[in-house]
């Protein structure tokens, strides 16, 4: 395990503390963010901890981690005898976080992102310079492979890294970095099911070195299949610690939210005699995508599904103008459509929600209200003068309609990931579009909030909308999509009706086996 192994000894007894909460509360202006919670983490585990958006979890792991000072309580770290409250004291006493949101310095080579982490206690060298040539290379190599990046370029600019391979890198950094105790904050949110191997075979090698791993998360498979215990967080506190082995993912769930929470079913495939098609795409080629053709009736929801590379997004950013089109035709009511831009595309009908919010989602230094109107401006402005009020008044509706948490004058970026979303879908459909194009919705979000997204797509089928949703997730196409086409290898394998379609079904067809 490179470093790590050093610092996470294999020997360590079982039940053996790491590190312990006693009693720690966390309270902002106007907010208990934790109360008093008491909990500890075990050598070789993982400790799963959960919560919907705002439980909590989140604030819990920062001041593990040095990141938050506590208000009351302590943090304290077996055979460390200082405070834990600020980062550095963390990585001292041997505690690494790993963010949700990966930490990439885009101007760096993929090599010294993976040595990040060091560069604060390096003095006047880099850390990837403390160790030369080709054993500095290997080493990062070798972190790599267990991320299953061992083949990317080392010296390639990390800003060209996709939103998967970005987090992949930054969890490599656990093997060049000693630690005891390895936090890692929602790390599969922007990743997909295949890196989630990676994930789950970087924390199966942290377990079996005596480390304690921390895995903050709402995916329920995910938490199932790595935790040893699973501690839930609502409302700030602590509700129960339970053994994974003695508890499922209805009752986590019901913990969290404090309610049982009800399956969706599939919807009803669209009867073709009673909807027009408002979509149609044909034979379009765009990145990674090939010769694709399908058609999107009034009212309907269709899901594209497939793994990385299979050219899922490649096909939603080049209907909606976000990449260019090397081939094929798209009609919107019958006419085509070639939109340059994302603007033009909003002109000729169609809208399209970026997998990564943070980044294409909405602009970070603006409120909710100037977030919510960015694409139609020019029903609030005349002659470049904006009617604030009238654009308050809007505001306000669409903050209720899509029941957004916080104001108008808000920052979009304080929000938690469901209510960013909620932003983002809002501010989409303010042009009325006929199609939208939605690419990896619910990526980052709760199990509450994901109900929540859910609804708000299935609305639009009322409004008569054309929805096509662009998942890696099986389970959300069948339960969100009347129809789901499946993509391998940048072509269509597969298209299934969700009603009479199963998970095994679809994940069959994008790994290229055959259906049973």
């Amino acid at each position: 395990m490179g470093a790590a192994a050093s610092s996470a000894s294999a020997s360590a007894p079982p039940r053996t503390v790491t590190f312990t909460l006693d009693g720690v509360g966390k309270v902002y202006p106007g907010v208990v963010a934790v109360s008093d919670v008491t909990l500890s983490g075990y050598a070789g585990e993982v400790l799963a901890i959960c919560g919907a958006n705002g439980a909590g979890k989140s604030t819990l792991t920062k001041l593990l981690a040095g990141q938050e000072r506590p208000t009351s309580g302590r943090v304290i770290v077996d055979g460390y005898d200082g405070e834990i409250t600020t980062p550095s004291a963390a990585l001292d006493a041997g505690v690494l976080l790993m963010h949700q949101e990966p930490v990439i310095v885009d101007t760096f080579s993929v090599q010294e992102n993976v040595w990040l982490t060091g560069l604060s206690a390096a003095g006047r060298r880099r850390p990837w310079q403390l160790v030369g040539g080709r054993d500095r290379a290997d080493r990062t190599r070798a972190a790599l492979g267990v991320v299953g990046m061992r083949e990317v370029d080392l010296g390639m600019r990390a800003g060209r890294l996709g939103p998967g391979p970005r987090q992949m890198v930054a969890l490599s950094r656990s093997q060049v970095n000693e630690h005891r105790v390895l936090l890692l904050d929602e790390t599969t949110a922007s990743t997909t099911e295949e890196h989630f191997k990676d994930v789950e075979a970087l924390v199966r090698k942290e377990r079996e070195a005596g480390a304690t791993v921390v895995f903050v998360s709402h995916r329920m498979p995910e938490v199932f299949a790595l935790a040893d215990r699973i501690a839930v967080m609502r409302n700030g506190s602590l509700v129960d610690v339970v053994d994974t082995a003695d508890t499922t993912p209805d009752e986590i769930m019901t913990l969290m939210i404090g309610e049982a929470v009800m399956a969706l079913e599939p919807p009803e495939p669209v009867a073709e005699a009673d909807a027009p098609t408002l979509l149609e795409v044909r034979d379009v080629s765009s990145g990674s995508a090939s010769g694709i053709s399908f058609s999107v009736r009034e009212g309907e929801i269709v899901g594209v599904y497939g793994l990385v590379g299979s050219g899922r997004s490649s096909l939603a950013r080049s209907i909606s103008g976000h990449q260019h089109r090397d081939t094929g035709t798209v009609r919107v009511r019958g006419h085509e459509v070639n939109p340059r831009s994302p603007r033009a595309a909003l002109r000729q009908g169609i809208a399209y929600l970026s997998e990564d919010r943070r980044r294409e989602g909405f602009v970070k230094d603006f409120d909710n209200a100037t977030n919510l109107t960015l694409s139609t401006l020019g029903a609030y402005s005349t002659h470049g003068v904006m009617h604030t009020r009238r654009e308050r008044r809007r505001v306000a509706r669409l903050v209720s309609d899509f029941g957004i948490k916080g104001g108008a004058d808000q920052l979009t970026s304080s929000l938690s990931g469901g209510n960013q979303q909620k932003v983002c879908i809002a501010k989409a459909l303010e042009s009325e579009p006929d199609v939208v194009v939605l690419d990896e919705p619910t990526k980052g979000i709760d199990v509450g909030a994901r109900l929540n997204i859910y609804q708000i797509v299935r609305g639009l089928v009322e409004r008569r909308k054309a929805v096509v949703v662009v998942t890696s997730e099986a389970e959300e196409a069948l339960a969100l999509c009347n129809r789901v086409i499946v993509l391998r290898d940048g072509v269509i394998a597969g298209e299934f009706v969700s009603k009479t379609s199963t998970t095994d079904d679809l994940t069959r067809t994008a790994l290229g086996g055959e259906v049973q």
